[in-house]
């Protein structure tokens, strides 16, 4: 997975075509890239880094960044789904040229196909955000689809994945 974070200038407005890629297996590893990446040396881990990207980008560019999650894992997603939603970030393009800053395809989390329906069928009633990991559970089971339910609450970390990178179905199909 492959992440565009863009330079801002002094004001916090993301300057177009400049920026740096951070990259990993795992959004836990792309947001690890950028702790290492960072002149600031005031965080000793991943989440100590997060907390200081985001009082920096209220204090520095008036961006107020909202993160959510249990786990490291999901605060790593909510992390970059906020610097995405607030233009600060972009996942490159999987279309574009040999040299651009844009990624390949990256595959998506491989689930059984009764979980890839259930996680599609919450998607589609738009009641929460599919980073709220136990209120998508808790609409599963409430649609109708007990298997994504489950698969939910027990694969936390791969659910993360899955959010950003899209699901895929383990016979082949996916989104």
């Amino acid at each position: 997975m492959r992440i565009l974070i863009r330079n801002t200038t002094l004001e916090g407005e993301p300057i177009a075509g400049d920026g740096e890629v951070f990259e990993g297996k795992t959004v836990l590893d792309v947001v690890r890239a950028m702790k290492g990446a960072s002149r600031i040396e005031d965080h000793r881990d991943v989440e100590s880094y997060i907390d200081m990207v985001l009082r920096n980008a209220k204090m520095l560019a008036g961006i107020e960044l909202a993160v959510k999650g249990e786990t490291i894992e999901e605060k790593a997603a909510s992390f970059l789904d906020a610097l995405v939603a607030g233009g600060l970030a972009e996942f490159p393009d999987d279309t574009a040229k040999e040299g651009d800053t844009a990624c390949r395809h990256v595959p998506g989390v491989r689930v059984p196909a009764a979980v890839l329906e259930g996680i599609l069928a919450v998607r589609r009633c738009g009641l929460t955000n599919m980073l709220d990991r136990p209120v998508v559970a808790d609409l599963a089971e409430k649609l109708g689809f007990p298997d994504a339910a489950r698969w939910i609450e027990t694969h936390p970390r791969d659910y993360a994945e899955g959010v950003f990178r899209g699901f895929e179905a383990e016979d082949g199909g996916g989104r």
